[in-house]
């Protein structure tokens, strides 16, 4: 099943306007981020305007978002507070889009009413210990059971909101009563289900605000009409809300660039230095010309795959994975370039940079490290590619884009079929994928500018698909160099050892000073 899309334009201006008035009244960033807390106040607010079921149809209280006009939502919010945007994304694309597309109708009529207005919080659990960008590795498990028909036990990891949340959408492996694996199963599990137990707050370095927590299964109960879709097809429901939360992330990071490039100019332009103004020092002009350009080749990526997402196409997950791997590394750019260009006021709390700067640096992480993903699209490009050729050839209107591209993967892989730089095959095949996965994310937005040009003649666009050609290029040049696998020590038992050299001159460092005590005196613990 999927939502219905009609267009809200009206609605999402009112909202998005909304949310800027609203952003300058009642959210104050640096308490969230100092407290570790969004204010109750913050949720309700948001639930009330919609923002909590924005793709969730009116007949469960949602205000039925397309694509297009979530991601104009989601980017403001990133511009406004990436922690913000983050729980606003989770909430809607893990949390409530697996309930709305995969759930029986009873169970969308049970949750989705509330859910949906903020009355109540969903989660996402699928990150393990043992298992990370590798959902397959999950050790979690769900066993029948008479009474309630699964008992589900095991141990999730970094779930965002899960502490706070009413229900949990947790994946886990099935196997039936003689123990015979029947696949990943997706469950929606209420917060106050026997066995389910929250474990301990992680203590991020960014998105201060936003609870991260461990949540243990230990044999919790939950009955068949709660599974997500079928018994062994959970991966259809997880690998949906990733997919489409990889493109939601590259709207935050796009409103997170936006918002460093204004904070760089202001600064730049009230600035005098010895040159004279600093935004008319060349090292500034670089820096905004670069910050600029990518962020227009991000918005043309993201807006022409919202728009055919809207009219019903399918997106190849390598489409995906280029926004995921692009936006988060364009935006810490941006948020390293304005602590920089702010100097000395930028190393301070209150002039916001710090805040972005930790902010950006876990996307780069969420839904797939970037060093994963390329690996991931370097394999796919290099097995099986044509459908993503296709693609760019005719969804983003870019052929001529695709036949250089070809050419390009062509000669890694020429080159890299001839230099090995590492002592195994899979090493280098693995090295291979990640050269691929690179060229291939630079190549897709210059695809992406590239049909937006031809389609409008736009100066400007024609501007930033030279820009978009000559990083692909300058990649390739590099790529095709060996560097910097060529210098690498390719023996990990060298690293070992020159590593371990460092105790003589540091020492082993463990810090044991005292903390908080967070414990209950044992004196007054219930009597056993």
């Amino acid at each position: 099943m999927e939502f219905n899309t009609q267009n809200n334009k009206t609605d999402v201006k009112d909202l998005l306007e909304w949310l800027r008035d609203y952003s300058k009244t009642r959210i104050n960033s640096r308490l969230i981020d100092e407290r570790r807390c969004i204010p109750p106040y913050i949720v309700l607010d948001l639930g009330n305007h919609g923002l909590l079921g924005m793709q969730v149809s009116p007949q469960y209280g949602g205000i039925n978002l397309n694509n297009r006009d979530m991601l104009r939502v989601l980017q403001q919010l990133g511009a406004i507070d990436p922690t913000l945007a983050s729980f606003v994304g989770v909430h809607n694309v893990l949390g409530t889009r697996p309930i709305a597309n995969y759930a029986s109708e009873a169970v969308k009529e049970e949750l989705l009413p509330s859910i949906a207005t903020g009355r109540k919080l969903a989660a996402f659990a699928l990150t393990e210990p043992g298992a990370g960008s590798n959902p397959q590795a999950i050790s979690a498990r769900a066993m029948p059971d008479r009474e309630t028909q699964w008992q589900l036990s095991g141990t999730k990891i970094w779930i965002g909101s899960a502490a706070w949340a009413s229900v949990i959408n947790t994946f886990v492996k099935t196997f039936d009563d003689k123990g015979q694996y029947l696949g990943i199963s997706g469950f929606a599990i209420h917060q106050d289900g026997t066995g389910l137990r929250q474990g301990p707050e992680s203590l991020t370095m960014g998105l201060r605000g936003m609870v991260q927590n461990t949540v243990y299964l230990d044999n919790v109960r939950v009955g068949s009409e709660y599974l997500l879709g079928k018994v062994g097809t959970g991966m259809k429901a997880a690998q949906d809300a990733m997919m489409h939360g990889r493109l939601c992330i590259s709207a935050v990071s796009l409103g997170g660039m936006k918002r460093c490039a204004q904070l760089m100019l202001r600064y730049a332009k009230r600035r005098n230095i010895s040159t004279g103004r600093l935004v008319d020092n060349p090292v500034t002009l670089v820096k905004l010309t670069d910050l600029t350009e990518s962020i227009v080749a991000l918005e043309s990526l993201i807006d022409r795959i919202a728009t055919l997402l809207d009219s019903g196409q399918s997106i190849p997950i390598e489409a995906y994975a280029v926004c995921k791997i692009s936006a988060p590394e364009f935006f810490w750019k941006a948020a390293d370039n304005l602590i920089q260009i702010l100097g000395g006021r930028g190393y301070i709390e209150t002039n916001i940079a710090p805040q972005f700067l930790r902010d950006s640096r876990v996307l780069r992480i969420y839904e797939g490290p970037t060093e994963t993903l390329n690996m991931f699209l370097g394999s796919k490009i290099n097995h099986r590619a044509e459908e993503f050729y296709e693609f760019i050839c005719e969804e983003l209107n870019a052929p001529k884009v695709a036949d250089a591209l070809k050419f390009a993967v062509n000669e890694i892989r020429d080159f890299y079929n001839t230099e090995s730089y590492f002592l195994n095959k899979n090493s280098s095949n693995r090295w291979l994928n990640i050269c691929i996965g690179e060229i291939v994310t630079l190549g897709t937005l210059w695809a992406a500018v590239e049909g937006l040009y031809k389609q409008s003649g736009s100066q400007r666009l024609y501007r930033t698909a030279i820009w978009s050609k000559l990083h692909f290029e300058q990649k390739l040049k590099v790529v095709l160099s060996g560097f910097p696998a060529n210098i690498a020590i390719n023996k990990a038992d060298i690293l070992d050892e020159i590593i371990s050299s460092y105790s003589d001159e540091v020492g082993e460092i463990e810090q044991t000073l005292s903390g908080e005590l967070h414990d209950l005196d044992e004196m007054l613990y219930p009597s056993c």
